[in-house]
Protein backbone atom coordinates (compact mmCIF):
# COMPACT_ATOMS: atom_id res chain seq x y z
CA UNK A 1 0.00 0.00 0.00
CA UNK A 2 3.02 2.59 0.93
CA UNK A 3 4.96 1.29 -2.70
CA UNK A 4 1.22 2.13 -3.75
CA UNK A 5 1.09 6.05 -2.22
CA UNK A 6 4.94 6.63 -3.14
CA UNK A 7 4.65 5.73 -7.06
CA UNK A 8 1.57 7.87 -7.29
CA UNK A 9 3.25 10.96 -5.99
CA UNK A 10 6.26 10.08 -7.93
CA UNK A 11 8.56 9.15 -5.05
CA UNK A 12 10.87 6.57 -4.67
CA UNK A 13 11.24 3.86 -6.86
CA UNK A 14 9.12 3.18 -10.18
CA UNK A 15 6.39 0.07 -8.68
CA UNK A 16 4.56 0.80 -12.39
CA UNK A 17 7.18 -0.02 -13.90
CA UNK A 18 8.12 -3.05 -12.06
CA UNK A 19 4.58 -4.14 -11.84
CA UNK A 20 4.10 -3.64 -15.33
CA UNK A 21 1.08 -1.64 -15.62
CA UNK A 22 1.72 0.97 -17.88
CA UNK A 23 -1.30 2.54 -19.60
CA UNK A 24 -2.58 1.41 -22.68
CA UNK A 25 -0.75 3.79 -25.64
CA UNK A 26 -3.36 6.24 -26.67
CA UNK A 27 -3.50 8.67 -29.83
CA UNK A 28 -3.72 12.09 -31.18
CA UNK A 29 -5.18 12.87 -34.06
CA UNK A 30 -5.53 16.40 -35.94
CA UNK A 31 -9.62 16.95 -37.29
CA UNK A 32 -9.40 17.51 -40.99
CA UNK A 33 -13.08 19.84 -40.74
CA UNK A 34 -10.88 22.32 -37.94
CA UNK A 35 -7.64 23.69 -37.98
CA UNK A 36 -5.42 23.00 -35.16
CA UNK A 37 -7.57 20.92 -33.15
CA UNK A 38 -6.90 17.30 -31.53
CA UNK A 39 -8.92 14.13 -31.09
CA UNK A 40 -7.57 11.83 -28.06
CA UNK A 41 -8.55 8.50 -27.75
CA UNK A 42 -7.25 7.59 -24.35
CA UNK A 43 -6.80 3.80 -23.75
CA UNK A 44 -6.88 1.66 -20.47
CA UNK A 45 -8.47 3.08 -16.90
CA UNK A 46 -7.71 7.16 -16.13
CA UNK A 47 -6.85 6.85 -12.50
CA UNK A 48 -4.11 7.12 -9.44
CA UNK A 49 -1.75 5.10 -11.17
CA UNK A 50 -1.35 5.98 -14.59
CA UNK A 51 -2.44 9.88 -14.86
CA UNK A 52 0.89 11.43 -14.55
CA UNK A 53 1.82 9.27 -17.93
CA UNK A 54 -1.38 10.33 -19.88
CA UNK A 55 -1.28 14.14 -18.26
CA UNK A 56 2.66 14.10 -19.63
CA UNK A 57 1.33 12.66 -23.10
CA UNK A 58 -1.34 15.31 -22.90
CA UNK A 59 0.92 17.85 -22.47
CA UNK A 60 3.38 16.40 -25.35
CA UNK A 61 0.81 16.78 -27.57
CA UNK A 62 -1.31 19.40 -27.14
CA UNK A 63 -0.54 23.07 -27.18
CA UNK A 64 -3.06 25.11 -24.48
CA UNK A 65 -4.67 27.17 -27.35
CA UNK A 66 -5.66 24.06 -29.44
CA UNK A 67 -9.12 22.31 -29.16
CA UNK A 68 -8.75 18.81 -27.83
CA UNK A 69 -11.97 16.50 -28.32
CA UNK A 70 -11.16 13.44 -25.58
CA UNK A 71 -12.84 10.09 -27.14
CA UNK A 72 -13.92 8.12 -24.17
CA UNK A 73 -15.25 5.50 -26.08
CA UNK A 74 -12.16 2.84 -25.29
CA UNK A 75 -11.32 4.41 -21.87
CA UNK A 76 -12.18 1.34 -19.66
CA UNK A 77 -12.26 3.05 -16.34
CA UNK A 78 -12.28 6.30 -14.56
CA UNK A 79 -10.97 7.16 -11.19
CA UNK A 80 -11.00 10.21 -8.79
CA UNK A 81 -7.51 11.48 -10.08
CA UNK A 82 -8.60 11.16 -13.11
CA UNK A 83 -11.28 13.42 -12.95
CA UNK A 84 -9.16 15.96 -11.33
CA UNK A 85 -6.92 15.40 -14.47
CA UNK A 86 -9.25 16.29 -16.85
CA UNK A 87 -10.54 19.63 -14.70
CA UNK A 88 -6.81 20.50 -14.61
CA UNK A 89 -6.63 20.02 -18.47
CA UNK A 90 -10.05 21.79 -19.12
CA UNK A 91 -8.73 24.56 -16.96
CA UNK A 92 -5.11 24.55 -18.54
CA UNK A 93 -6.64 24.53 -22.69
CA UNK A 94 -9.52 27.18 -21.60
CA UNK A 95 -6.96 29.67 -19.72
CA UNK A 96 -5.26 29.78 -23.56
CA UNK A 97 -8.33 30.08 -25.55
CA UNK A 98 -8.51 26.41 -26.21
CA UNK A 99 -11.30 23.56 -24.56
CA UNK A 100 -11.78 20.64 -24.34
CA UNK A 101 -15.29 18.27 -24.94
CA UNK A 102 -15.83 14.70 -23.91
CA UNK A 103 -17.71 12.85 -26.34
CA UNK A 104 -18.51 9.13 -26.07
CA UNK A 105 -18.93 8.97 -22.49
CA UNK A 106 -20.56 5.84 -21.13
CA UNK A 107 -23.92 6.23 -18.82
CA UNK A 108 -21.43 4.29 -16.02
CA UNK A 109 -18.45 6.65 -16.70
CA UNK A 110 -21.05 10.06 -17.03
CA UNK A 111 -22.34 8.98 -13.36
CA UNK A 112 -19.32 8.77 -11.73
CA UNK A 113 -18.36 12.09 -13.32
CA UNK A 114 -21.39 13.71 -12.21
CA UNK A 115 -20.92 12.10 -8.43
CA UNK A 116 -17.93 13.47 -8.47
CA UNK A 117 -19.68 16.63 -9.07
CA UNK A 118 -18.66 17.42 -12.19
CA UNK A 119 -21.83 16.46 -14.32
CA UNK A 120 -22.16 20.58 -15.89
CA UNK A 121 -18.57 21.57 -15.52
CA UNK A 122 -17.43 19.83 -18.66
CA UNK A 123 -18.58 19.98 -22.66
CA UNK A 124 -19.85 17.03 -23.71
CA UNK A 125 -21.17 15.51 -26.70
CA UNK A 126 -22.94 11.78 -28.15
CA UNK A 127 -20.39 11.26 -30.81
CA UNK A 128 -17.36 13.08 -32.68
CA UNK A 129 -20.05 14.56 -35.44
CA UNK A 130 -22.39 15.87 -32.73
CA UNK A 131 -19.00 17.54 -30.86
CA UNK A 132 -17.82 19.14 -34.59
CA UNK A 133 -21.41 20.11 -35.80
CA UNK A 134 -21.23 21.80 -31.91
CA UNK A 135 -17.81 23.48 -32.47
CA UNK A 136 -17.98 24.82 -35.61
CA UNK A 137 -21.43 26.69 -34.69
CA UNK A 138 -24.17 24.84 -37.06
CA UNK A 139 -26.04 24.06 -34.08
CA UNK A 140 -24.96 26.60 -31.91
CA UNK A 141 -28.34 29.07 -31.92
CA UNK A 142 -30.45 26.25 -31.05
CA UNK A 143 -29.13 25.81 -26.98
CA UNK A 144 -30.06 27.12 -24.62
CA UNK A 145 -33.54 25.31 -25.20
CA UNK A 146 -36.79 25.62 -23.60
CA UNK A 147 -38.89 22.55 -24.30
CA UNK A 148 -41.37 19.98 -22.45
CA UNK A 149 -40.44 16.17 -21.23
CA UNK A 150 -41.94 13.87 -24.13
CA UNK A 151 -43.11 11.62 -20.83
CA UNK A 152 -44.67 13.97 -18.95
CA UNK A 153 -45.22 17.25 -20.60
CA UNK A 154 -43.64 19.18 -17.88
CA UNK A 155 -40.92 21.91 -18.69
CA UNK A 156 -37.36 21.42 -19.40
CA UNK A 157 -34.53 23.78 -19.53
CA UNK A 158 -32.01 22.21 -21.84
CA UNK A 159 -28.26 23.88 -22.26
CA UNK A 160 -27.17 21.69 -24.94
CA UNK A 161 -27.02 18.21 -26.54
CA UNK A 162 -26.28 15.25 -24.67
CA UNK A 163 -28.04 12.93 -21.79
CA UNK A 164 -30.28 14.23 -18.96
CA UNK A 165 -33.44 13.50 -16.73
CA UNK A 166 -36.54 15.17 -16.13
CA UNK A 167 -36.63 16.83 -13.08
CA UNK A 168 -40.37 15.50 -12.44
CA UNK A 169 -40.98 11.84 -13.96
CA UNK A 170 -37.26 11.13 -13.92
CA UNK A 171 -37.23 9.83 -17.58
CA UNK A 172 -33.68 9.46 -19.15
CA UNK A 173 -33.59 12.15 -22.41
CA UNK A 174 -31.49 12.47 -25.18
CA UNK A 175 -31.15 15.58 -26.60
CA UNK A 176 -29.57 15.68 -30.60
CA UNK A 177 -27.55 18.62 -31.41
CA UNK A 178 -31.00 19.37 -33.63
CA UNK A 179 -32.69 20.09 -30.17
CA UNK A 180 -35.08 16.63 -30.84
CA UNK A 181 -35.89 15.20 -27.34
CA UNK A 182 -35.79 11.41 -27.37
CA UNK A 183 -36.84 9.25 -24.67
CA UNK A 184 -33.82 7.05 -23.57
Amino acid sequence: MLERAKAAAGIGTDSKAAEGHQPAPSSFEPLPNIPGALCWRPLGILDAENCGLFCDEFKAEAVPEALVLIDFSKLDGLGPAGVGLLAALQKRQRAAGGDLILFGVRPKLQRFIDSMGFGSFFSTALDQRSAVEYILGVKRDIFPLAAACPACSSHLGLKGPGRSRCRVCKAVLTVLPDGTIELG
